[in-house]
């Protein structure tokens, strides 16, 4: 009786599944042609819940995915790595000297992570919530608190990831700006430096910076302007900190100016130096430690600063952080390797997760871990198949689903999605953009059960292929929710009952 039960429920599921999928796959292709960039390539794949691909138009082509590489970053660290990683940020104290032992963590001192941030006290006690200033006084009062008036050496130790700090596939025009901030083993305020001004005479005045540093250097080269707009911005020279501000402004920043800033962990090392020589510990000596040092000793001094995986990959997704992304895939090159981390390590380790998962070795080919390197290359097809994949694993699939920004509400797709029928379907994605390529990859998350994979990658196009490559991923998602949400809700099948026997 189970058996022929089981028997009789196939093609009715099945029968449903392939008409949609004939209907979806006709329909998908005439949205291609009708609203799609005229030039270039448009790649899309579109799978089933069960994994079966069930649209796919130039699939197979190696394209760039600017910013959804983030999925494949997060995804392969969540299996690298454990849902339930923790990075780590400790001040150690050794006779007279003080080490800071970075994790990578590209969260300690993010402006926008500060108030959902943990640590733990000297008295075992958990907090949450912080300034900028006020994580930096943790450690400066911990450190007068243990009665230590002088250090001699405080030693940086970021040997967690490889000295170099910034990709040679970046653009170098824009290594100034804060999304191309470097990448080290201790990170600190995203790597970056903000800027505050006001209108003055000759043309504007820096009245701070967040971080407050005075081992910058800062020069005034603006002018006044002709223009009814404002005209400010920061140059920093290669390889220091060094900034010079042009331009002019009209009235007030109501932002400031980010710019990243040159070796983030020695910029760290400085900055927390001079704090502690404002609480009246004199520091002598700012080093990074050398590559053959024994592992760090000594008494934890302060809190440990911690950031879950789960909180790292979601602002990765939902804000799309180049430095998280770059962070997690250097993190788990360490993991995968025992070496310090390094775009080589991360992305052999990040291939090779993709490759024993869904195989399709040749369908990827990883530069970095944020798609801000035009070298990266993925199929789309390849790219269902890994969103299924995490999607079908208990362990990661929750944690994966959240760190997605969700449409109409959220992240870089807040503003997009807003009349996508709710009673049918959610969509949970991640977006992309880099000069000549947009992408949209992620989840139909339909209200019956059924979730489906897709990715939506247009490259080469001109002019104003952009809006067009968002109107054809707007219109295939809401293709998905019109098609599967109306399905009958998804059935696991029962499983297949052992042949033969009584």
């Amino acid at each position: 009786m189970l058996l022929r039960a089981f028997r009789a429920a196939l093609p009715v599921i099945a029968l449903a599944s392939i008409t949609s999928a004939a209907g979806l796959q006709d329909t998908i292709r005439g949205l291609v042609g009708s609203m799609g960039p005229k030039k270039g390539i448009t790649s899309i794949s579109i799978r089933d819940s069960d994994g079966t691909e069930v649209v796919q138009i130039a699939g197979d082509s190696l394209v760039m995915p600017a910013s959804n590489q983030k999925l494949l970053t997060t995804g392969a660290a969540l299996r690298q790595l454990g849902p339930g990683f923790v990075f780590q940020t400790k001040l150690l104290r050794h006779g007279d000297t003080l080490t800071v032992v970075g994790d990578g963590d590209p969260a300690l001192g993010d402006p926008d992570m500060l108030e959902h941030m943990t640590y733990t006290d000297a008295q075992g006690v958990q907090h949450t919530g912080m300034t900028v200033e006020a994580l930096l006084g943790l450690w400066t009062g911990a450190v007068k608190a243990a009665g230590i008036t002088s250090v001699k050496e405080l030693v940086i130790d970021d040997r967690v990831f490889e000295q170099g700090t910034c990709h040679a596939d970046w653009p170098v025009d824009q290594l100034n700006e804060a999304y191309c901030a470097e990448v080290a083993g201790l990170n600190f305020h995203l790597n970056r430096l903000d800027f505050w001004a006001i209108p003055s005479a000759r043309g504007a005045t820096v009245t701070r910076t967040e971080p407050a540093c005075s081992f910058v250097t800062i020069a005034n080269n603006t002018s006044p302007g002709k223009s009814k707009n404002d005209g400010l911005w920061i140059h920093r020279e290669p390889d220091s900190n060094a900034f010079t501000v042009r331009g002019f402004l009209r009235k007030p920043l109501v932002a400031p100016i980010s710019v990243s800033v040159s070796d983030p962990a020695m910029f760290f090392g400085n900055l927390l130096a001079e704090r502690l020589r404002t609480v009246g510990v004199s520091v002598h000596h700012v080093r990074r430690e050398s590559a053959g040092a024994p592992v760090a000793t000594g008494a934890l001094t302060g809190p440990v600063f911690r950031t879950t995986l789960q909180a790292a990959i979601t602002r990765c997704n939902v804000d799309s952080q180049n430095l998280y992304a770059e962070s997690l895939l250097k993190r788990l090159g360490h993991a995968a390797s025992g070496a310090p981390g390094s775009w080589e390590n991360g992305t052999d380790a990040m291939e090779r997760l993709v490759s024993a998962r869904v195989g399709g070795a040749a369908g990827l080919d990883a530069a970095d871990g944020s798609g801000l390197s035009r070298d990266n290359r993925l199929t789309t097809t390849l790219m269902t198949a890994w969103i299924n994949d995490l999607l079908r694993d208990s362990a990661v699939c929750d944690p994966f689903l959240s760190s997605l920004a969700v449409g109409g509400q959220n992240g870089t797709v807040r503003k997009r999605f807003g009349d996508l029928d709710g009673k049918l379907a959610t969509v949970r994605c991640k977006t992309g953009y880099i000069d000549g390529v947009s992408a949209l990859s992620g989840v139909v998350d339909c209200t019956n059960g059924h979730r489906i994979a897709f990715s939506v990658i247009s490259n080469g196009f001109e002019g104003g292929g952009v809006a067009k490559a968002r109107q054809l991923q707007d219109a295939v998602v809401k293709a998905i929710a019109r098609n599967f949400g109306k399905l009958p809700s998804r059935v696991v099948a029962p499983e297949r009952p052992a042949l033969g026997g009584g």
